[in-house]
């Protein structure tokens, strides 16, 4: 229970019970709360967070002894290991199935296991197929949704390029309608120029270059204050190899933008690793 959390974050604020119970509870009924006495509902206990001036997010956080939980922490590392690399694959999948012991009906981190074994399915013999097929019930089960929410879309995200570019065409057009409705949210943003920036790839290399261009070049004109670093180097990277095709002078113009922007923050690696996706993709007439 949440009430001993928020008596500490009450008390270091110098509130008295009276101000956060702000005539929505008795002393009384708030005092047994914070003791663990009782419960209240779920539109009570946004107000007390509200009153505290904390997000969801950040209470459990510090619930949790300044930690993410275990699931948390996976899903974080779900998301951030490299889909390419096998023995990373591998340590992710021992450590999902680890937890999958203890926690057998968790449904999220089972979803995260059916991907990391199509990834690793997929690294092993290159069968994308077979990859494909492992994770085509997480597509057709969210896309019955008629409202997709933020953790739908991520693992969507992650299992994008698993499909024909038919299918992956349709599905970044749903995904960044939905992500519409999030216009003020931060992870949404994130989301929305992950996805972009994803399906303007998978646009590269099925020879689609005018359409990766309407995808990125809206993104860098409207959110490029907000991206980040990393965003706004991978964009001005794929705009000029889908330029290559058409105009060397504007090339040169994005190559020393991603390098500059590079330089700046010191990102000799992903420098190292564009200059690779540029050298793969671009056109060469010879």
């Amino acid at each position: 229970m949440f009430g001993e959390t928020l008596k500490k974050i009450r008390k270091s604020k110098n509130y008295s019970q009276q101000t956060i119970a702000a005539g929505y509870f008795t002393q009384a009924s708030y005092s047994h709360f914070e003791k663990n006495k009782s419960d209240i509902n779920a539109t009570n206990f946004v107000f007390l967070i509200e009153q505290l001036q904390l997000s969801l997010d950040e209470l459990l956080y510090i619930h949790n002894d300044y930690n993410l939980t275990p699931s948390e922490q996976l899903i974080e590392l779900f998301y951030k290991t490299p889909y390419n690399k096998k023995e990373d694959l591998e340590v992710l999948l021992y450590k999902i199935e680890t937890f999958l012991t203890k926690n057998p009906h968790h449904i999220y981190i089972i979803e995260l296991k059916t991907i990391c074994e199509a990834l690793l399915l997929l690294s092993n013999d290159e069968n994308i197929q077979g990859a494909r097929e492992k994770v085509l019930h997480i597509w057709e089960r969210i896309s019955r949704y008629d409202q997709y929410y933020l953790a739908d879309i991520r693992i969507l995200n992650a299992i994008l390029f698993l499909f024909d570019f038919e299918t992956v065409t349709f599905i970044t057009k749903s995904l960044l309608q939905q992500l519409s409705k999030y216009n003020h949210f931060g992870e949404a943003l994130r989301l929305q120029s992950s996805i972009t920036l994803n399906y303007s790839l998978i646009c590269i290399r099925n020879n689609k270059f005018q359409q990766a261009m309407q995808y990125l070049e809206p993104l860098l004109m409207e959110k490029q204050k907000t991206l980040t670093y990393i965003s706004l180097a991978i964009g001005f990277n794929r705009i000029a190899i889908c330029l290559t095709y058409q105009n060397q002078k504007i090339v040169a113009e994005y190559l020393k933008k991603r390098d500059l922007l590079l330089l700046a923050y010191d990102d000799e690696l992903l420098k190292e690793r564009l200059e690779g996706e540029y050298n793969t993709y671009r056109f060469n007439p010879n």
